[in-house]
Protein backbone atom coordinates (compact mmCIF):
# COMPACT_ATOMS: atom_id res chain seq x y z
CA UNK A 1 0.00 0.00 0.00
CA UNK A 2 1.24 3.66 -0.47
CA UNK A 3 2.30 5.32 2.21
CA UNK A 4 -0.33 8.13 1.54
CA UNK A 5 -3.85 7.70 -0.21
CA UNK A 6 -6.17 10.08 -0.83
CA UNK A 7 -7.35 12.64 -2.92
CA UNK A 8 -4.62 15.48 -3.01
CA UNK A 9 -6.55 18.00 -4.62
CA UNK A 10 -9.42 19.11 -2.05
CA UNK A 11 -12.29 17.71 -0.36
CA UNK A 12 -15.06 17.03 -1.84
CA UNK A 13 -17.34 17.19 1.35
CA UNK A 14 -19.39 20.91 1.79
CA UNK A 15 -19.11 20.09 5.58
CA UNK A 16 -15.64 18.58 6.53
CA UNK A 17 -14.89 15.61 8.68
CA UNK A 18 -13.88 17.87 11.71
CA UNK A 19 -16.87 20.48 11.39
CA UNK A 20 -19.34 20.79 13.74
CA UNK A 21 -22.91 20.27 13.55
CA UNK A 22 -25.60 21.43 16.23
CA UNK A 23 -27.64 18.07 17.77
CA UNK A 24 -30.16 17.91 15.57
CA UNK A 25 -28.35 18.08 12.45
CA UNK A 26 -26.44 15.36 13.74
CA UNK A 27 -29.67 13.36 14.22
CA UNK A 28 -30.96 13.95 11.00
CA UNK A 29 -28.08 13.12 8.88
CA UNK A 30 -27.34 10.53 11.15
CA UNK A 31 -30.69 9.10 10.52
CA UNK A 32 -29.90 9.41 6.28
CA UNK A 33 -27.12 6.67 7.07
CA UNK A 34 -28.95 4.54 9.10
CA UNK A 35 -31.55 4.55 6.91
CA UNK A 36 -29.42 2.91 3.78
CA UNK A 37 -27.37 1.17 6.60
CA UNK A 38 -30.40 -0.96 8.32
CA UNK A 39 -31.09 -3.97 5.53
CA UNK A 40 -27.89 -5.85 5.81
CA UNK A 41 -28.82 -6.25 9.67
CA UNK A 42 -31.83 -7.35 9.01
CA UNK A 43 -31.48 -9.71 6.05
CA UNK A 44 -28.73 -11.66 7.32
CA UNK A 45 -30.57 -13.53 10.03
CA UNK A 46 -32.98 -14.27 7.95
CA UNK A 47 -31.05 -16.06 5.45
CA UNK A 48 -29.73 -17.91 8.23
CA UNK A 49 -32.90 -18.41 9.90
CA UNK A 50 -34.49 -19.78 6.42
CA UNK A 51 -31.71 -22.20 5.88
CA UNK A 52 -31.30 -23.46 9.49
CA UNK A 53 -34.55 -23.77 10.55
CA UNK A 54 -34.11 -21.39 13.72
CA UNK A 55 -36.97 -20.64 15.06
CA UNK A 56 -38.47 -16.69 15.74
CA UNK A 57 -36.44 -16.24 19.46
CA UNK A 58 -32.86 -16.66 17.46
CA UNK A 59 -33.72 -14.85 14.45
CA UNK A 60 -35.09 -11.75 16.54
CA UNK A 61 -32.23 -11.87 18.84
CA UNK A 62 -29.81 -12.45 16.08
CA UNK A 63 -31.32 -8.96 14.42
CA UNK A 64 -31.31 -7.52 17.41
CA UNK A 65 -27.10 -7.83 18.30
CA UNK A 66 -26.24 -7.17 14.62
CA UNK A 67 -28.20 -3.96 14.18
CA UNK A 68 -26.40 -3.23 17.44
CA UNK A 69 -23.00 -4.17 16.64
CA UNK A 70 -23.08 -2.49 13.44
CA UNK A 71 -23.76 0.38 14.99
CA UNK A 72 -21.04 -0.19 17.79
CA UNK A 73 -18.76 -0.43 15.63
CA UNK A 74 -19.91 2.40 13.42
CA UNK A 75 -19.86 4.53 16.55
CA UNK A 76 -16.23 3.18 18.05
CA UNK A 77 -14.74 3.26 14.43
CA UNK A 78 -15.63 7.10 13.57
CA UNK A 79 -14.01 8.31 16.81
CA UNK A 80 -10.58 6.23 16.37
CA UNK A 81 -10.32 5.96 12.82
CA UNK A 82 -11.58 9.91 12.57
CA UNK A 83 -13.30 9.14 9.31
CA UNK A 84 -17.72 9.08 8.80
CA UNK A 85 -17.19 5.07 7.61
CA UNK A 86 -20.31 3.28 8.52
CA UNK A 87 -20.07 -0.55 9.31
CA UNK A 88 -22.90 -3.29 8.41
CA UNK A 89 -22.11 -7.08 7.83
CA UNK A 90 -20.27 -8.41 5.67
CA UNK A 91 -22.13 -10.36 2.72
CA UNK A 92 -19.39 -12.66 2.41
CA UNK A 93 -19.21 -14.48 5.83
CA UNK A 94 -23.18 -15.13 4.93
CA UNK A 95 -21.77 -17.32 2.35
CA UNK A 96 -19.45 -19.09 3.73
CA UNK A 97 -20.76 -19.67 7.06
CA UNK A 98 -23.87 -21.67 5.38
CA UNK A 99 -21.61 -24.51 4.67
CA UNK A 100 -19.08 -23.77 7.46
CA UNK A 101 -22.54 -24.51 9.76
CA UNK A 102 -23.31 -27.90 8.09
CA UNK A 103 -19.81 -28.64 8.80
CA UNK A 104 -19.21 -28.25 12.25
CA UNK A 105 -22.28 -26.58 13.73
CA UNK A 106 -22.90 -23.22 14.74
CA UNK A 107 -20.98 -23.33 17.86
CA UNK A 108 -17.67 -24.17 16.21
CA UNK A 109 -18.12 -21.70 13.57
CA UNK A 110 -18.80 -19.11 15.76
CA UNK A 111 -15.18 -19.97 17.60
CA UNK A 112 -13.86 -19.30 14.34
CA UNK A 113 -14.90 -16.11 13.75
CA UNK A 114 -13.47 -15.24 17.16
CA UNK A 115 -10.39 -16.95 16.12
CA UNK A 116 -10.17 -15.68 12.35
CA UNK A 117 -10.79 -11.98 14.10
CA UNK A 118 -7.81 -12.41 16.62
CA UNK A 119 -5.45 -13.67 13.40
CA UNK A 120 -6.40 -10.12 11.83
CA UNK A 121 -5.75 -8.15 14.82
CA UNK A 122 -2.39 -9.70 15.18
CA UNK A 123 -1.63 -9.07 11.29
CA UNK A 124 -1.65 -5.37 11.69
CA UNK A 125 0.15 -4.90 15.02
CA UNK A 126 2.81 -3.02 14.91
CA UNK A 127 0.66 -0.44 12.60
CA UNK A 128 2.94 0.87 11.02
CA UNK A 129 4.58 -2.14 9.60
CA UNK A 130 1.27 -4.51 9.87
CA UNK A 131 1.87 -7.68 7.50
CA UNK A 132 -1.41 -6.95 6.33
CA UNK A 133 -0.72 -4.47 4.80
CA UNK A 134 1.99 -5.57 3.05
CA UNK A 135 -0.29 -8.24 1.72
CA UNK A 136 -2.76 -6.11 0.20
CA UNK A 137 -1.01 -5.48 -3.21
CA UNK A 138 -1.15 -8.91 -4.33
CA UNK A 139 -4.84 -9.52 -3.03
CA UNK A 140 -6.31 -6.27 -3.67
CA UNK A 141 -6.18 -6.22 -7.33
CA UNK A 142 -8.85 -6.20 -9.51
CA UNK A 143 -8.54 -9.54 -11.07
CA UNK A 144 -9.36 -10.85 -7.76
CA UNK A 145 -11.97 -8.79 -6.26
CA UNK A 146 -14.11 -8.89 -9.55
CA UNK A 147 -14.31 -12.60 -9.87
CA UNK A 148 -15.09 -12.23 -5.87
CA UNK A 149 -18.45 -10.06 -6.12
CA UNK A 150 -19.37 -11.87 -9.20
CA UNK A 151 -19.45 -15.49 -7.64
CA UNK A 152 -20.61 -14.05 -4.07
CA UNK A 153 -24.17 -13.02 -6.50
CA UNK A 154 -24.18 -15.75 -8.18
CA UNK A 155 -23.62 -18.39 -5.19
CA UNK A 156 -25.87 -16.50 -2.82
CA UNK A 157 -29.26 -16.64 -5.41
CA UNK A 158 -31.03 -19.68 -4.48
CA UNK A 159 -30.44 -19.76 -0.43
CA UNK A 160 -30.75 -15.74 -0.33
CA UNK A 161 -33.68 -15.26 -3.02
CA UNK A 162 -35.36 -18.42 -4.48
CA UNK A 163 -35.49 -20.43 -1.10
CA UNK A 164 -37.00 -17.59 0.60
CA UNK A 165 -39.99 -16.44 -2.14
CA UNK A 166 -40.32 -20.64 -2.62
CA UNK A 167 -39.80 -22.45 0.10
CA UNK A 168 -39.34 -26.21 0.60
CA UNK A 169 -42.44 -28.37 1.44
CA UNK A 170 -41.01 -30.81 3.54
CA UNK A 171 -44.59 -32.28 3.87
CA UNK A 172 -45.43 -33.16 0.72
CA UNK A 173 -41.48 -32.82 -1.32
CA UNK A 174 -40.88 -29.96 -3.81
CA UNK A 175 -41.08 -26.59 -3.38
CA UNK A 176 -44.21 -24.39 -2.10
CA UNK A 177 -45.50 -21.96 -4.43
CA UNK A 178 -47.65 -19.22 -3.02
CA UNK A 179 -49.02 -16.67 -5.23
CA UNK A 180 -49.37 -14.51 -1.94
CA UNK A 181 -45.26 -14.62 -2.07
CA UNK A 182 -44.86 -14.01 -5.37
CA UNK A 183 -46.77 -11.13 -5.10
CA UNK A 184 -44.64 -9.61 -2.21
CA UNK A 185 -41.05 -10.63 -3.99
CA UNK A 186 -42.23 -8.71 -6.96
CA UNK A 187 -43.26 -5.83 -5.09
CA UNK A 188 -39.91 -5.84 -3.31
CA UNK A 189 -38.16 -6.35 -6.66
CA UNK A 190 -39.84 -3.74 -8.52
CA UNK A 191 -40.74 -0.75 -6.32
CA UNK A 192 -36.63 0.36 -6.64
CA UNK A 193 -36.65 0.00 -10.25
CA UNK A 194 -39.88 2.42 -10.41
CA UNK A 195 -37.87 4.88 -8.09
CA UNK A 196 -35.10 4.81 -9.88
CA UNK A 197 -36.98 5.86 -12.74
CA UNK A 198 -38.54 8.47 -11.20
CA UNK A 199 -36.11 9.55 -8.90
CA UNK A 200 -32.88 9.76 -10.36
CA UNK A 201 -30.56 11.14 -7.12
CA UNK A 202 -31.45 11.48 -3.60
CA UNK A 203 -31.35 9.49 -0.58
CA UNK A 204 -34.80 8.16 -1.63
CA UNK A 205 -33.04 6.57 -4.79
CA UNK A 206 -29.71 5.59 -2.09
CA UNK A 207 -32.35 3.63 -0.09
CA UNK A 208 -34.57 2.39 -2.90
CA UNK A 209 -34.20 -1.28 -1.60
CA UNK A 210 -35.23 -0.40 1.72
CA UNK A 211 -38.27 1.70 0.32
CA UNK A 212 -39.59 -1.69 -1.56
CA UNK A 213 -39.09 -3.88 1.71
CA UNK A 214 -41.15 -1.58 3.46
CA UNK A 215 -43.89 -1.26 0.82
CA UNK A 216 -43.94 -4.82 0.39
CA UNK A 217 -44.25 -5.32 3.91
CA UNK A 218 -47.07 -2.55 4.35
CA UNK A 219 -48.92 -5.03 1.52
CA UNK A 220 -48.13 -8.09 3.66
CA UNK A 221 -50.18 -6.75 6.99
CA UNK A 222 -53.06 -5.72 4.30
CA UNK A 223 -53.33 -8.88 3.06
CA UNK A 224 -53.29 -10.70 6.98
CA UNK A 225 -49.36 -12.61 6.40
CA UNK A 226 -48.01 -10.79 9.28
CA UNK A 227 -48.33 -12.74 12.56
CA UNK A 228 -48.59 -9.18 15.22
CA UNK A 229 -49.60 -11.63 18.04
CA UNK A 230 -46.24 -12.83 18.36
CA UNK A 231 -44.96 -9.20 17.96
CA UNK A 232 -47.26 -8.23 21.07
CA UNK A 233 -46.27 -11.62 23.12
CA UNK A 234 -42.49 -10.53 22.83
CA UNK A 235 -40.52 -8.73 25.60
CA UNK A 236 -39.57 -5.49 24.70
CA UNK A 237 -35.86 -6.20 25.90
CA UNK A 238 -33.78 -9.26 26.53
CA UNK A 239 -30.20 -9.96 27.99
CA UNK A 240 -27.38 -10.57 26.10
CA UNK A 241 -25.69 -13.81 25.69
CA UNK A 242 -23.01 -15.62 24.31
CA UNK A 243 -23.09 -17.54 20.87
CA UNK A 244 -22.49 -20.87 23.21
CA UNK A 245 -26.14 -20.74 24.92
CA UNK A 246 -27.41 -19.14 21.53
CA UNK A 247 -26.93 -21.89 19.96
CA UNK A 248 -27.44 -24.69 22.51
CA UNK A 249 -26.96 -27.97 21.47
CA UNK A 250 -24.73 -26.57 18.32
CA UNK A 251 -27.48 -27.99 16.02
CA UNK A 252 -26.46 -31.76 16.86
CA UNK A 253 -22.78 -31.49 16.23
CA UNK A 254 -19.85 -32.25 18.93
CA UNK A 255 -18.63 -29.01 19.93
CA UNK A 256 -14.50 -29.98 19.69
CA UNK A 257 -11.88 -29.13 17.47
CA UNK A 258 -11.55 -32.07 14.31
CA UNK A 259 -10.33 -32.20 11.42
CA UNK A 260 -13.41 -30.82 9.75
CA UNK A 261 -12.81 -27.64 11.76
CA UNK A 262 -9.38 -26.65 9.98
CA UNK A 263 -10.74 -26.47 6.38
CA UNK A 264 -13.52 -24.42 8.40
CA UNK A 265 -10.92 -22.19 9.77
CA UNK A 266 -9.14 -21.12 6.56
CA UNK A 267 -12.36 -20.38 4.78
CA UNK A 268 -12.93 -18.20 7.21
CA UNK A 269 -10.13 -16.40 7.56
CA UNK A 270 -10.11 -16.15 3.38
CA UNK A 271 -13.41 -14.51 4.02
CA UNK A 272 -11.76 -11.94 6.69
CA UNK A 273 -8.99 -11.51 4.01
CA UNK A 274 -11.54 -10.25 1.22
CA UNK A 275 -13.76 -8.29 4.28
CA UNK A 276 -10.41 -6.10 4.72
CA UNK A 277 -9.89 -5.62 1.32
CA UNK A 278 -13.75 -3.74 1.22
CA UNK A 279 -12.48 -2.15 4.30
CA UNK A 280 -9.91 -0.66 2.96
CA UNK A 281 -11.42 0.39 -0.09
CA UNK A 282 -14.26 1.94 1.90
CA UNK A 283 -11.74 3.96 3.65
CA UNK A 284 -9.48 4.86 0.86
CA UNK A 285 -13.01 6.60 -0.73
CA UNK A 286 -14.10 8.14 2.22
CA UNK A 287 -10.56 9.68 2.88
CA UNK A 288 -10.87 10.98 -1.25
CA UNK A 289 -14.23 12.54 -0.29
CA UNK A 290 -12.47 14.40 2.89
CA UNK A 291 -9.64 15.38 1.24
CA UNK A 292 -7.74 13.42 3.59
CA UNK A 293 -4.45 11.75 3.71
CA UNK A 294 -4.30 7.87 4.38
CA UNK A 295 -1.57 6.33 5.44
CA UNK A 296 -0.89 2.83 6.06
CA UNK A 297 -0.69 3.23 10.11
CA UNK A 298 -4.15 4.86 9.86
CA UNK A 299 -5.28 1.87 7.69
CA UNK A 300 -3.94 -0.59 10.19
CA UNK A 301 -5.13 1.28 13.21
CA UNK A 302 -8.70 1.46 11.68
CA UNK A 303 -8.51 -2.36 10.77
CA UNK A 304 -7.65 -3.18 14.40
CA UNK A 305 -10.42 -0.94 16.13
CA UNK A 306 -12.79 -2.24 13.74
CA UNK A 307 -11.66 -5.78 14.10
CA UNK A 308 -11.66 -5.63 17.81
CA UNK A 309 -14.56 -4.08 17.96
CA UNK A 310 -16.34 -6.56 15.73
CA UNK A 311 -14.81 -9.74 17.94
CA UNK A 312 -16.82 -8.47 21.19
CA UNK A 313 -19.86 -8.31 19.15
CA UNK A 314 -19.21 -11.94 17.68
CA UNK A 315 -19.38 -13.47 21.35
CA UNK A 316 -22.57 -12.84 21.57
CA UNK A 317 -23.83 -13.23 17.89
CA UNK A 318 -22.80 -10.74 15.96
CA UNK A 319 -20.74 -11.74 12.23
CA UNK A 320 -17.86 -9.13 11.43
CA UNK A 321 -18.84 -6.15 10.05
CA UNK A 322 -17.31 -4.10 6.91
CA UNK A 323 -17.37 -0.83 5.65
CA UNK A 324 -20.15 0.21 3.56
CA UNK A 325 -20.29 0.98 0.38
CA UNK A 326 -23.30 2.46 0.22
CA UNK A 327 -22.45 4.80 2.81
CA UNK A 328 -20.22 6.49 -0.27
CA UNK A 329 -23.18 7.16 -2.41
CA UNK A 330 -24.54 9.28 0.59
CA UNK A 331 -21.65 11.09 1.65
CA UNK A 332 -21.11 12.32 -2.12
CA UNK A 333 -24.95 13.17 -2.34
CA UNK A 334 -25.09 14.98 0.78
CA UNK A 335 -21.92 16.28 0.84
CA UNK A 336 -21.65 16.34 4.48
CA UNK A 337 -19.23 14.12 5.96
CA UNK A 338 -18.66 15.24 9.42
CA UNK A 339 -17.74 12.19 11.71
CA UNK A 340 -20.09 13.36 14.51
CA UNK A 341 -22.79 12.79 12.38
CA UNK A 342 -21.52 9.19 11.61
CA UNK A 343 -21.37 8.60 15.79
CA UNK A 344 -24.76 9.69 15.87
CA UNK A 345 -26.01 7.03 13.29
CA UNK A 346 -23.96 4.51 15.33
CA UNK A 347 -26.30 5.32 18.55
CA UNK A 348 -28.89 5.74 16.36
CA UNK A 349 -28.87 1.99 15.32
CA UNK A 350 -27.63 0.78 18.91
CA UNK A 351 -30.60 2.10 20.17
CA UNK A 352 -32.78 0.56 17.68
CA UNK A 353 -31.12 -2.62 17.97
CA UNK A 354 -31.72 -3.10 21.71
CA UNK A 355 -35.39 -3.19 21.11
CA UNK A 356 -36.63 -6.36 21.15
CA UNK A 357 -39.78 -6.09 19.66
CA UNK A 358 -38.05 -4.85 16.47
CA UNK A 359 -36.39 -8.11 15.73
CA UNK A 360 -39.38 -10.25 16.37
CA UNK A 361 -41.29 -7.71 13.68
CA UNK A 362 -38.82 -7.99 11.51
CA UNK A 363 -38.77 -11.80 11.87
CA UNK A 364 -42.43 -12.43 11.58
CA UNK A 365 -42.94 -11.02 7.87
CA UNK A 366 -43.03 -13.51 5.33
CA UNK A 367 -39.83 -14.14 4.38
CA UNK A 368 -40.97 -13.89 0.21
CA UNK A 369 -40.69 -10.20 1.32
CA UNK A 370 -36.66 -10.66 1.64
CA UNK A 371 -36.47 -12.81 -0.63
CA UNK A 372 -37.13 -9.62 -3.60
CA UNK A 373 -34.80 -7.42 -1.85
CA UNK A 374 -31.83 -9.95 -2.13
CA UNK A 375 -32.52 -10.16 -5.88
CA UNK A 376 -31.70 -6.93 -5.80
CA UNK A 377 -28.62 -6.85 -3.83
CA UNK A 378 -27.19 -9.22 -5.51
CA UNK A 379 -27.77 -7.65 -8.94
CA UNK A 380 -26.21 -5.37 -7.71
CA UNK A 381 -23.04 -6.96 -6.35
CA UNK A 382 -23.02 -8.75 -9.82
CA UNK A 383 -22.68 -5.34 -11.79
CA UNK A 384 -20.01 -4.08 -9.14
CA UNK A 385 -17.97 -7.19 -10.18
CA UNK A 386 -18.45 -6.42 -13.74
CA UNK A 387 -17.49 -3.07 -13.47
CA UNK A 388 -14.47 -3.72 -11.80
CA UNK A 389 -13.29 -6.38 -14.26
CA UNK A 390 -13.45 -3.48 -16.93
CA UNK A 391 -11.13 -1.25 -14.73
CA UNK A 392 -8.21 -3.51 -14.71
CA UNK A 393 -5.75 -3.78 -17.63
CA UNK A 394 -7.16 -6.35 -20.18
CA UNK A 395 -3.90 -8.17 -20.71
CA UNK A 396 -4.45 -11.48 -22.25
CA UNK A 397 -2.74 -12.78 -18.47
CA UNK A 398 -5.46 -11.01 -16.42
CA UNK A 399 -8.37 -11.85 -18.59
CA UNK A 400 -7.54 -15.28 -18.32
CA UNK A 401 -7.02 -15.38 -14.51
CA UNK A 402 -10.32 -13.94 -14.18
CA UNK A 403 -12.34 -16.21 -17.01
CA UNK A 404 -10.78 -19.00 -14.71
CA UNK A 405 -10.98 -17.97 -11.07
CA UNK A 406 -14.78 -16.93 -12.13
CA UNK A 407 -15.89 -19.94 -13.66
CA UNK A 408 -14.57 -22.29 -11.11
CA UNK A 409 -16.48 -20.00 -8.26
CA UNK A 410 -20.01 -20.42 -10.69
CA UNK A 411 -19.31 -24.24 -11.37
CA UNK A 412 -18.46 -25.47 -7.80
CA UNK A 413 -21.68 -23.23 -6.64
CA UNK A 414 -24.18 -25.73 -9.28
CA UNK A 415 -21.87 -29.44 -8.53
CA UNK A 416 -24.16 -31.89 -7.24
CA UNK A 417 -23.28 -32.52 -3.63
CA UNK A 418 -22.38 -36.82 -4.24
CA UNK A 419 -19.23 -35.13 -5.85
CA UNK A 420 -17.71 -32.89 -2.60
CA UNK A 421 -18.68 -36.27 -0.53
CA UNK A 422 -16.35 -38.29 -2.87
CA UNK A 423 -13.15 -36.15 -2.62
CA UNK A 424 -11.31 -35.65 1.09
CA UNK A 425 -12.60 -33.38 3.62
CA UNK A 426 -10.29 -30.99 3.11
CA UNK A 427 -10.75 -30.65 -0.93
CA UNK A 428 -14.82 -31.71 -0.38
CA UNK A 429 -15.06 -28.23 1.91
CA UNK A 430 -13.48 -26.02 -0.59
CA UNK A 431 -16.02 -27.06 -3.38
CA UNK A 432 -18.48 -26.45 -1.30
CA UNK A 433 -17.26 -23.12 -0.80
CA UNK A 434 -17.30 -21.34 -4.20
CA UNK A 435 -16.69 -17.79 -3.37
CA UNK A 436 -13.31 -18.91 -1.19
CA UNK A 437 -12.23 -21.13 -3.92
CA UNK A 438 -12.87 -18.56 -6.68
CA UNK A 439 -10.55 -16.25 -4.29
CA UNK A 440 -7.71 -18.83 -3.86
CA UNK A 441 -7.98 -19.80 -7.69
CA UNK A 442 -7.65 -15.78 -8.53
CA UNK A 443 -4.77 -15.10 -5.86
CA UNK A 444 -2.39 -18.07 -6.65
CA UNK A 445 -2.66 -17.38 -10.56
CA UNK A 446 -1.70 -13.81 -9.90
CA UNK A 447 1.06 -14.65 -7.70
CA UNK A 448 2.46 -17.57 -10.15
CA UNK A 449 2.07 -15.97 -13.61
CA UNK A 450 1.85 -12.29 -12.70
CA UNK A 451 4.07 -11.71 -9.80
CA UNK A 452 6.59 -14.48 -10.03
CA UNK A 453 7.26 -15.54 -13.81
CA UNK A 454 6.21 -11.59 -14.65
CA UNK A 455 3.88 -11.77 -17.34
CA UNK A 456 4.53 -9.17 -20.58
CA UNK A 457 0.96 -8.32 -20.10
CA UNK A 458 0.42 -8.36 -23.76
Amino acid sequence: MAEEQGINSGAALAIGIDDKLSFGENILYGFQHVFVLILTPIITPIIFASVFKWDVTITAYLMMIMLVGAGLETAIQCKFLKLPVAQAQAIIFIAVIIPSVFAVGPVMVWWGLVIVSAITILLVIPFKKGLLGRLLPYIAIPVVIGPLFIVIATSLIKVASIDLIFPPDYVNGGVIVSASNIILALIAMLTPVIISFFVPKGITRYACVLWGLFIAIIVAALIGKIDFAQVASAPWFVAPKTFGKLFAGNMGYPVKIGWNFIPVLLILFVAELTNVLDTVGCYQGTAGLGGEKLTTERTNRGLFVETATSLVTTCFGNIPCTSSGQNLGVLSLTRVGAKSMMIAGGIIMILIGVIFKVGVFFAVIPYAVYGGAMFIILGMLLMVGIQIIRSMEMTETNKLIVSISTIVGISFSFLPPQIAKSLPLFFSFFIQNPIVSAVVVAIALNLIFVVWLKSPGK
